[in-house]
């Protein structure tokens, strides 16, 4: 009944508008203090103890490189190397968009960071090209999902904080199913490249080639050094991130020389907010968390699906299909925090691997960035190529459904977010 009444608490807060950390943090505070569970000073105590964890710590920092690297503008010359690699092929500027995407991913993690940096770089030149405009806004916001799933990734950081799972191998866990999801969106951009009779671009030269990559190599190093980092053990994944915030400041000013101390003091302004922001919706989840843990909600959910079949694979279709549903009407963090501890014991229940499992749901919720009503990045790149709502959903369907198959690959071969870390002795 306590856990009934703080849901609706929660999803009536969220109704009417009020900010999903303090809709948690409310609905928690209110059911605590009323059951007299804990006092204020515990409450409180309790919100700012969860954010003193050297784990936790990562995700400032990683947000911090993305925005170093977006303020850097070195979009434009990891662009211009992607170009040189795959724009003779069928449909050779999207194949470069989702190319650009998966290099950016492993400097940024984040999905809005690419749309927002890049996206109208890539949609202009596409059009520019000859490409449609739906199609090439279509490309560019499921290109962008890539992000949370190659490593850094600041959903990995997030969902390992939360489930105590280890964050370095959930990072290197999604290196390959991020690598898969870039291939099949490239497979599908071929075909629909093909079917409209997209013109084929000339092939670059070795010289071209050959300037566009050393231009670009420093930026490009930034990964390599990320998952070497973490692969042999000479850095945490919160160390890598400082690493990266410390190397991404460097090749900004000091390599490209586009970064000056009068934008790196906004882009610190501009990191704080948005750190603070997901910091303190993790502080308030703590506390919804500790109402779910003293009222054994998660045990009591646990105990229900389980109860709707002894089938593991049943089960985790259906848990896939909850977090589908949940992604398209649900900010991704927010479900983190609030389904984050019933996950955890979930995965724990039906014997799945926590990495394969936490990959699993991380790259499920990040279906919910390009489908409505929600969809972030989708509304996103929609108002950035300017085409309308109906336009932008179709032509994002094909990539949506791939997604989803993906997803079922990943769900059913855990291999695919096991091995590397495996093989590295990470889990």
């Amino acid at each position: 009944m306590i856990g009934a009444v703080m849901f609706v608490l929660l999803i009536g807060l969220m109704f009417i508008g009020v900010p999903i950390a303090f809709s948690m943090g409310l609905s928690a505070v209110i059911m605590l203090l009323i059951n007299a569970t804990a006092t204020p000073i515990a409450i409180t105590t309790r919100a700012v103890n969860s954010l003193d964890s050297f784990t936790t710590m990562a995700i400032p920092f990683f947000m911090m490189a993305s925005f170093i690297l977006t303020g850097s503008n070195v979009g434009v010359k990891i662009f211009r190397f992607a170009s040189t690699a795959v724009r003779h092929l069928r449909g050779g500027l999207a194949h470069v968009n989702v190319l650009t995407s998966m290099i950016m991913a492993g400097m940024s993690g984040s999905a809005v960071s690419d749309v927002s940096g890049i996206g109208r770089m890539e949609i202009e030149a596409m059009k520019e090209a000859g490409y449609d405009t739906d199609f090439s806004a279509a490309v560019t916001a499921a290109s962008s999902t890539i992000a949370p799933i190659i490593p850094p990734s600041t959903s990995c950081v997030l969902y390992g904080s939360i489930t105590g799972v280890s964050i370095g191998a959930l990072l290197i866990g999604g290196l390959v199913p991020g690598i898969l999801m870039g291939v099949l969106q490239m497979i599908i951009c071929w075909f629909t490249a093909k079917k409209r009779g997209y013109p084929l671009q000339p092939k670059a030269s070795r010289r071209e080639t050959w300037a566009a990559f050393t231009d670009g190599f420093a930026a490009m190093m930034m990964p390599v050094i990320l998952v070497a980092g973490i692969l042999s053990g000479y850095f945490t994944p919160t160390e890598g991130a400082c690493v990266a915030t410390v190397y991404s400041i460097l090749i900004g000013m000091f390599v490209y020389k586009t970064l000056t101390f009068k934008k790196l003091f906004k882009i610190l302004m501009d990191t704080s907010v948005f750190a603070g922001a997901t910091l303190f919706v993790l502080s308030m989840a703590s506390i919804f968390g500790l109402v779910l843990t003293h009222n054994q909600i998660p045990t009591a959910l646990t105990n229900f699906f389980l109860g709707l079949s002894d089938n593991k694979y049943i089960l985790l279709f259906l848990i896939n299909v909850l977090l589908l549903v949940l992604g398209m009407l649900m900010e991704g963090n927010a479900i983190y925090m609030i389904m984050g501890p019933i996950l955890g014991m979930l995965a724990v229940q039906l014997g799945c691997d926590p990495v394969h499992f936490g990959i699993m749901v991380i790259f499920n919720l990040t279906l919910g960035l390009i489908t409505p009503p929600v969809g972030l990045c989708l509304f996103l790149t929609q108002k950035v190529a300017r085409i309308t709502t109906s336009q932008m959903i179709k032509s994002i369907m094909p990539f949506v459904i791939m997604m989803i198959i993906c997803l079922l690959i990943i769900t059913y071969f855990p291999p695919l977010a096991t091995w590397l870390p495996s093989l590295f002795h990470l889990c």
